[in-house]
C-alpha cells in the first residue's frame, strides 16, 4: 500500500481527531448558550471529508446536534460507499491495510 499524500493524511487525521472528540458526546452536560449559538456551533461541527486512495473512495460524515443540555454526535465512515468502522481510517493513518 502506498503512503497517503499530505492532503489525504491531513484529512484522515482531522476526521479521526473529530471522531475522538465527539464519540462520547451524548454524555456531555453543561450550558451551551442560547438557541442561536447552539445552532451555529452545530453547523460548524457538522462536516464531511472525502478522498480517493488507490482506487478506493473514503468518506467521513459528521453530524453534531446540540440541545440545551447535551451534544449528540453521529460519525459515519465509508469505503467505496460501504459503511466501515473507524479502524479502517486508523489503518490508513498507520499505513496498514
Amino acid at each position: 500500500m502506498r503512503n497517503l499524500s499530505e492532503s489525504q493524511q491531513a484529512k484522515v487525521t482531522r476526521a479521526l481527531a473529530h471522531h475522538e472528540r465527539f464519540k462520547s458526546s451524548y454524555m456531555w452536560r453543561g450550558h451551551y448558550g442560547n438557541g442561536q449559538q447552539r445552532a451555529r456551533w452545530s453547523e460548524r461541527e457538522t462536516w464531511s471529508v472525502a478522498f480517493t486512495h488507490e482506487g478506493v473512495r473514503y468518506e467521513y460524515h459528521s453530524s453534531v446536534h446540540c440541545s440545551a443540555r447535551n451534544v449528540y454526535y453521529k460519525g459515519r465512515f465509508y469505503a467505496d460507499g460501504e459503511r466501515v468502522t473507524v479502524r479502517k481510517f486508523k489503518a490508513l493513518q498507520n499505513n496498514k491495510n
